[in-house]
């Protein structure tokens, strides 16, 4: 997941699952924490950020089935001077 030049990095599934959110808009978001976790069929992956971020939009609902590729939410990396 790289930011574009806006900072603004689009989170996607690398495996197709059910989605489970774990955050929501608003959210200060460090590393390690887990945003999302997308369940499927042969394995489970957990989602979460490099950089600390702030959650911009979530795309898809909870519960939802998504394809690797798809994406599940935006976050905008926040610089340490933002005083966050």
């Amino acid at each position: 997941m790289l930011a574009g030049s806006d900072g603004q990095v689009r989170v996607r599934a690398n495996v197709d699952g059910e989605v489970e959110i774990r955050s929501a808009v608003g959210d200060l978001v460090v590393s390690g924490n887990i945003i999302a976790v997308v369940e499927g069929d042969q394995e489970i992956e957990s989602l979460s950020v490099r950089k600390t971020s702030e959650v911009v939009e979530i795309l898809v609902e909870d519960g939802t089935e998504v394809e690797a590729g798809t994406a599940l939410m935006v976050v905008r990396e926040v610089n340490e001077e933002e005083g966050y």
